[in-house]
C-alpha cells in the first residue's frame, strides 16, 4: 500500500526490483550494484537523473541512514517529557512537512522488544531504518520519535516500549497516554503467542484517561467534537509463531467482537476509542507479512468521518498544551511495588473505604481490625462514639453510651429517674457522669461537660467490636418495650391477686367467683396452667376462656342491654329464643323465669338493671384503665418494629415457633383459637420437659438473629460484633458457644 509508485509501469518495475533485492538478502553488495545499474537504465528511459533514482531507492529499502536520505526521524519528546522543539515552525521544518498540509497521526505502542520500530519502518518506509532498530539488549527507542510520510500525509510516532528499563515508570506511562491522546490511529504491536492482560489493562487505562482528562483538555483548545468522536481508532497487530491468531468462531462472531468480550471480562472500558480492529499474522520460518496491517491502515486513513486530517502546527500545539497541563513530578517508585493486598486483611471500612492494615487471619487471634488513619463520619453508620473525659485524662480510652438507667437502678427506680431526669451516661470506672435533664433549664450537651467524641471505622464484616450504636432504631424499640412491660406488669402477681379480689367484690351475684374457677366451663382448659384469662358469660355467669366466649349479644334479662360477652352455649340459646320470641311458653320464658328466681333469691331485688350489675359496669372501667395504658404503648412499638429490626434478624413471619424448642409463639388466647390448649398439652405432654414459664412471646437472639422463646433465651451478655455493647438477650446456644 505504502510502496506503490505513481510514475508508470517502469517505475513499478523499479519498486518490484527493489523489493526482490530486499527479500533475497544474499550477496547484498553485488545485488545492490546490479540494481543500481537497472535503476540508471530505467531513469534514463523516463528522463530521470541517476541521483533522483538513488534517492527513491534509499527511501524504499534498507540502505537509508537514520538521519539521511529522503525520510528521517526526529526526537519529539525525551524520556523526561520535555518537548525538544521550541515552536510549530521548527516542528514542520525538522519534519520536512509543509505547514499548510493536512495529515493524520499514527502512533505505535507495545512492550519493549516486540518490534514496534521495525513495524513502522516496514509499514510506511519500505523497510528503511527511519526509526532505529537494534539487536542489543538495551532499548533502541527512548522517548518519542517522529517522522513524516509525504506520500500519504501521515505523521508517524514511534514510542518507548512498555515493561522496559526506565528511570520513572509512572512518568513513562503518562507520556505514552498523552501521545495516544493526540493520535488519530494507534497500533498496539505484540508478538505474544496469546493476548495478555497487560494489553487489556493498558488500552483500558488509556480509554479511561482519555475520557476523564484528555477529552476536556482537547475540547478547550477549540474542538467541537464530542468526547466519543475525539477518540482514536485502535488496531491490535498480533504476530504469532506457534499459536493460531484470532479467527471468526463457529457462531459467526468476528475477531473484534471477541476482543470486546475479553475487554469486558477484564472489566476494561473501550468507550473512548472510535473503532477497534484486529490484525493477526502467523510467521514461521518466513519474514513478517505486513500486508494485512497496511490494508487496515489504508482503510482507517481514508475514513474521515470521525477524525479529519489536521495541520502539523495543530498537532504540535495540542501535544504542548497537554504536556503543560499534565506535568509535574511523579514518584519514581511504581505503585503497588509490593502486593500488600495479597496478604493483608480484605475487610474495608464502609464509611471511609480504607482497608484494614493487619494481616489476614488476625481475627482468629482475637485482634480486631485496625487502621491508623482517621475516619469520616456518616450518619447512616452512626460511627461517632463517646469517650469518658475523666478516663481520657487518666490515660484510658473508655467508650460510654447513653442509657435510660444506670446498672445499679431497679426497673421501677430507673424508670422513675428517666421520667424525671432523662437519659444517663454511665462510665464503668467513674459511675454516672451525665444526666440529660439534670437541671430544670440550662442543661448542656454531653460533649461540653462529660464526654469527648471520636469517629471510628465501621468494618464491613463487623470485626470483633463495632464501636457505635449500629441498631439505634432497635434500641429505641427496646426502650418502648421496657416501658410497655412495666405497665403490663400491673397485671402480674401480686397485683393480679388484688385485681381478682376486686373483681369478686363487684361481680354480679350470679357470677361464679374467680377463686372457684379452675377450668374453662366449655373446653376444661386449666386457666393457671395455660395462663389463660378468665371471662364470665353475662348470661349464665360461668367462667370461660376467650375462645369459648368470644361472641357478644345483648342480655336484657340480666340487665345488659348492649352487646356483651356470652359463652357459645348461651349464644345459641339466645339466638333460638330471639327466633321464637312469640312462644311465651317456650324455653325462652323458662330461662327468664330461672334467671329471675336466681336474682330474687340472691339479692331480693326483682329489677335486674339495678344493683350489682351496675357496679360491675363501673368497675370494668376502672380495672381496664391500666391495661389500656399498656395497649396504647403497644401502638408505636408495632409501628416501628418491622423497620427497626436489624437485617440479620429472622422476620417474624418466617419464625412461627422457637428456633430451639419449637414452641409456637403467640398469646394463649391466639394459640387457643387455632389449637385448643387442652389438646396441645395432651399431644405434647409425653416425654416433653416442663417449661419454666408460660411466656409464649417471640424474642430474637442478638447474636444469631433467630427467633427464640423466653425459656431458651434467659441469658444476657454484650454482643459487640453485632453492635450491642450492653447486656442484651442471647439464646442458650449462642451463650454456650461464646464460653
Amino acid at each position: 500500500m505504502m510502496d506503490e509508485a505513481e510514475d508508470g509501469d517502469s517505475m513499478a518495475t523499479l519498486f518490484r526490483a527493489g523489493s526482490a533485492v530486499t527479500s533475497l538478502g544474499r550477496n547484498h553488495s553485488l545485488l545492490q550494484s546490479d540494481f543500481m545499474n537497472d535503476t540508471a537504465q530505467l531513469a534514463s528511459l523516463h528522463s530521470l537523473s541517476l541521483q533522483d533514482s538513488s534517492e527513491l531507492y534509499l527511501a524504499s529499502n534498507d540502505g537509508s541512514k537514520r538521519n539521511g536520505g529522503k525520510h528521517r526521524s526526529i526526537l519529539l519528546m525525551d524520556e523526561k517529557e520535555n518537548v525538544q522543539l521550541s515552536s510549530a515552525e521548527q516542528f514542520c521544518k525538522q519534519l520536512g512537512a509543509p505547514p499548510e498540509v493536512k495529515l493524520k497521526v499514527v502512533s505505535i505502542f507495545g512492550n519493549t522488544g516486540h518490534g514496534k520500530s521495525h513495524t513502522m519502518n516496514h509499514t510506511f518506509f519500505g523497510g528503511s531504518e527511519v526509526f532505529k532498530t537494534s539487536s542489543e539488549q538495551h532499548s533502541c527507542t527512548v522517548g518519542i520519535w517522529a517522522s513524516y510520510h509525504q506520500q500519504h500525509n501521515v505523521l508517524c510516532l514511534d514510542t518507548e516500549g512498555l515493561l522496559g528499563v526506565t528511570n520513572n515508570e509512572n512518568r513513562q506511562m503518562r507520556m505514552l497516554l498523552k501521545v495516544m491522546a493526540i493520535s488519530d490511529i494507534i497500533i498496539y504491536r505484540t508478538q505474544s503467542e496469546r493476548l495478555g492482560t497487560d494489553m487489556y489493562k493498558f488500552l483500558g487505562m488509556a480509554s479511561k484517561a482519555f475520557t476523564k482528562y484528555f477529552s476536556g483538555a482537547l475540547q478547550s483548545l477549540g474542538s467541537t467534537l464530542t468526547a466519543q468522536s475525539l477518540g482514536p481508532a485502535v488496531i491490535i497487530f498480533q504476530e504469532t509463531k506457534y499459536t493460531e491468531t484470532l479467527k471468526e468462531d463457529a457462531d459467526g462472531k468476528k475477531e473484534e467482537d471477541i476482543l470486546r468480550e475479553n475487554f469486558s471480562k477484564h472489566r476494561q472500558d473501550l468507550s473512548a476509542f472510535s473503532s477497534l480492529r484486529y490484525v493477526g499474522t502467523r510467521t514461521y520460518l518466513t519474514s513478517t507479512d505486513y500486508e494485512p496491517l497496511k490494508l487496515a491502515l489504508k482503510n482507517e486513513l481514508k475514513d474521515t468521518r470521525v477524525r479529519s486530517p489536521r495541520q502539523p502546527n495543530v498537532v504540535f500545539e495540542a501535544l504542548v498544551a497537554l504536556n503543560k497541563k499534565f506535568s509535574g513530578e511523579l514518584s519514581s517508585t511504581p505503585y503497588n511495588l509490593f502486593p500488600e493486598q495479597y496478604f493483608t486483611c480484605t475487610t474495608f471500612c464502609k464509611s471511609c473505604n480504607v482497608r484494614c492494615q493487619l494481616s489476614m487471619g488476625h481475627l482468629d487471634s482475637k485482634e480486631d481490625h485496625k487502621f491508623t488513619g482517621p475516619c469520616s463520619y456518616q450518619h447512616q453508620y452512626e460511627n461517632k462514639v463517646y469517650l469518658c473525659n475523666r478516663c481520657h485524662v487518666n490515660g484510658r480510652q473508655v467508650i460510654v453510651n447513653v442509657k435510660t438507667q444506670t446498672s445499679n437502678d431497679s426497673s421501677w427506680m430507673g424508670l422513675a429517674k428517666y421520667a424525671w431526669s432523662g437519659s444517663v451516661i454511665e462510665c464503668p470506672h467513674c459511675g454516672e457522669i451525665y444526666r440529660s435533664r439534670q437541671h430544670w433549664y440550662g442543661n448542656k450537651s454531653p460533649e461540653q461537660t462529660a464526654v469527648r467524641t471520636e469517629i471510628v471505622h465501621v468494618w464491613n464484616d463487623g470485626g470483633l467490636a463495632v464501636c457505635g450504636p449500629t441498631h439505634s432504631a432497635q434500641l429505641v424499640l427496646d426502650g418502648v418495650a421496657f416501658i410497655t412491660d412495666a405497665f403490663a406488669s400491673v397485671g402480674a402477681q401480686p397485683t393480679k391477686t388484688i385485681k381478682s379480689w376486686v373483681t369478686d367484690k363487684i361481680r354480679p351475684t350470679y357470677w361464679k367467683p374467680d377463686s372457684e374457677i379452675i377450668h374453662c366451663k366449655g373446653c376444661t382448659a386449666n386457666f393457671e396452667r395455660f395462663d389463660l384469662k378468665k371471662h364470665h358469660c353475662r348470661s349464665c355467669g360461668e367462667g370461660f376462656c376467650n375462645n369459648c366466649s368470644k361472641h357478644e349479644m345483648p342480655v336484657p334479662s340480666r340487665g345488659w342491654n348492649e352487646p356483651v360477652r356470652v359463652c357459645n352455649s348461651c349464644r345459641d340459646e339466645l339466638l333460638w329464643a330471639r327466633g321464637n320470641n312469640g312462644d311465651t311458653n317456650g324455653i325462652a320464658a323458662a330461662i327468664d323465669d330461672e334467671i329471675e328466681q336466681d336474682l330474687t333469691s340472691s339479692t331480693g331485688n326483682n329489677n335486674p338493671g339495678d344493683g350489682d350489675v351496675l357496679a360491675r359496669k363501673y368497675g370494668e372501667v376502672v380495672l381496664n384503665t391500666l391495661s389500656n395504658l399498656g395497649a396504647v404503648l403497644e401502638y408505636p412499638k408495632d409501628l416501628i418494629k418491622d423497620s427497626a429490626r436489624p437485617s440479620y434478624w429472622v422476620p417474624d413471619a418466617e419464625a412461627p415457633c422457637c428456633h430451639i424448642c419449637q414452641m409456637v409463639f403467640g398469646t394463649p388466647e391466639e394459640i387457643n383459637q387455632s389449637t385448643p390448649l387442652i389438646r396441645a398439652a395432651a399431644s405434647s405432654s409425653s416425654g416433653s420437659p416442663s417449661r419454666k414459664s408460660s411466656d409464649r412471646r417471640r424474642h430474637h437472639c442478638r447474636a444469631c438473629g433467630n427467633a427464640i422463646c423466653a425459656d431458651c433465651s434467659d441469658h444476657r451478655q454484650p454482643v459487640p460484633k453485632r453492635g450491642w455493647l450492653g447486656d442484651v438477650r442471647v439464646c442458650n446456644t449462642c451463650f454456650q458457644s461464646s464460653d
